[in-house]
């Protein structure tokens, strides 16, 4: 009978010499690819360290030019090497892409943006922050601003903005003002009703000391016009009868405090007089309008 073997399985040695030839080439390949690797690797570790280096060198030259520019050392060959320097930095992707503004929008960021005078594309080193900074503190509305660069190419600033507080007027002039009393810019009439009206000189300096005091009383501060100025000293104020409430020079919360009091037991505020002085502590001189009363003097 036939001795009957499976297929494939009496040639075993033809298979073992295909795979050590298989293995055998493969080496050479594996060992090439390595090396091809690692030459990529060299010469993007290379060309990083190169760019590091330039970054660096540049940014080295920005620091020591500035400094001599700071110290009045400058010349004009120095000023070629800064601009250079720069224009180093901006090549290398160092350059003025944004700038971001927080606590402003609208009009107002775009005057923060205009103020800061960066211009797209302009190197980043270039620009000199501190000088920004005021700028952008200059503008009225501006309390104060932190100008930074964001490496690599943005600018951030965070404005804190200066709020209405009061409007004042001098010499026919109307302008709003803040709580320290730095103008804010030009009011029209009729602007802005639920802020008080401060009048004459000294009456923006001392705006927080009568607004503070009035909002302690509000059945006061409904009927008060406006609040003048006297002789940089102290207030009148103008109500709503045409009669001036006339303050001392100090304690007007406590003036204030006892013309409440009084309103609210004989409802003063509605008489009509010329005016109410309050200028001696703890009493109250009621002058009547002419042909009212004579012309009598009431004191309470």
């Amino acid at each position: 009978m036939p001795q009957v073997r499976r297929a494939g399985g009496a040639r075993p040695g033809p298979r073992r010499t295909s795979a050590r030839r298989t293995a055998a080439a493969s080496a050479p390949r594996r060992l090439r690819n390595w090396a091809e690797a690692q030459i990529r690797g060299a010469r993007y570790s290379a060309a990083n360290a190169a760019r590091l280096g330039a970054v660096l060198a540049a940014g080295l030259l920005v620091i020591v030019i500035g400094g001599l520019a700071l110290f009045g050392r400058l010349g004009d060959a120095g000023a070629a090497m800064a601009q250079g320097a720069h224009a180093r930095m901006a090549a290398l992707g160092f350059a003025v892409e944004s700038v971001d503004v927080t606590g402003a929008a609208g009009d107002q960021a775009a005057q923060v943006a205009a103020a800061i005078a960066a211009g797209h594309g302009q190197p980043l080193s270039s620009v000199d922050i501190h000088r920004a900074r005021s700028r952008v503190e200059a503008l009225p509305w501006v309390r104060s601003a932190s100008v930074a660069r964001l490496w690599p190419n943005r600018i951030a600033v965070i404005v804190e903005s200066r709020e209405a507080f009061a409007l004042w007027q001098r010499g026919g002039r109307l302008s709003l003002i803040d709580r320290d009393g730095e103008v804010l810019g030009a009011a029209e009439a009729g602007d802005y009703p639920g802020l008080m009206l401060l009048v004459d000189t000294g009456a923006d300096r001392a705006a927080a000391e009568i607004v503070d005091a009035l909002a302690l009383h509000p059945a006061i501060a409904a009927r008060t016009v406006a609040a003048v100025r006297v002789g940089g000293r102290r207030w009148n104020l103008r109500l709503d009868t045409g009669a001036d409430v006339k303050l001392p020079e100090e304690d007007v919360v406590a003036a204030l405090g006892f013309l409440a009091a009084l309103h609210a037991e004989r409802g003063v505020l509605r008489l009509e007089a010329e005016n109410i002085d309050l200028r001696i502590p703890g009493e109250m001189v009621v002058r009547a309008r002419p042909g009212r009363a004579g012309g009598a003097e009431r004191d309470a």
